[in-house]
């Protein structure tokens, strides 16, 4: 679906340009009561939830939408695996938000490309 798309390689390239944000969070940075880890699990499930809301999709295209999520999910851990169990910032929080939104939006274009 998107996982071999051009459009998911260029995000993970968005995403490995901004790992610095992670790697080297500004000191003294006020942090949630929740990780890294947590943040993506729960911002990536919503966002896989309003897509399938959003679209009349078969029950073959939403397992196929959630075994994409579950690629990108693992795509994100082994890129942030040293920080998935730190508490983020709050710029941290904004970028995996949009991360997730930007994953949104290529679900999005591919299921309205294909009729969905």
């Amino acid at each position: 679906m998107i996982v071999e798309s051009d459009g998911y390689i260029e995000l993970i390239q968005y995403l490995t340009e901004h790992l610095e944000m992670f790697e080297h969070p500004s000191d003294g940075a006020e942090r949630a009561s929740f990780t890294v880890r947590e943040q993506l699990e729960d911002s990536l499930s919503d966002k896989i939830m309003r897509v399938s809301q959003q679209h009349d999709v078969s029950q073959e295209l939403r397992f196929d939408i959630v075994r994409e999520a579950d690629a990108i999910l693992y795509d994100l851990e082994e890129v942030l695996a040293s920080v998935l169990n730190q508490q983020p910032t709050p710029s941290q929080q904004t970028f995996i938000e949009e991360f997730t939104g930007l994953v949104k939006n290529l679900l999005d274009a591919r299921i309205s490309e294909a009729g969905g």
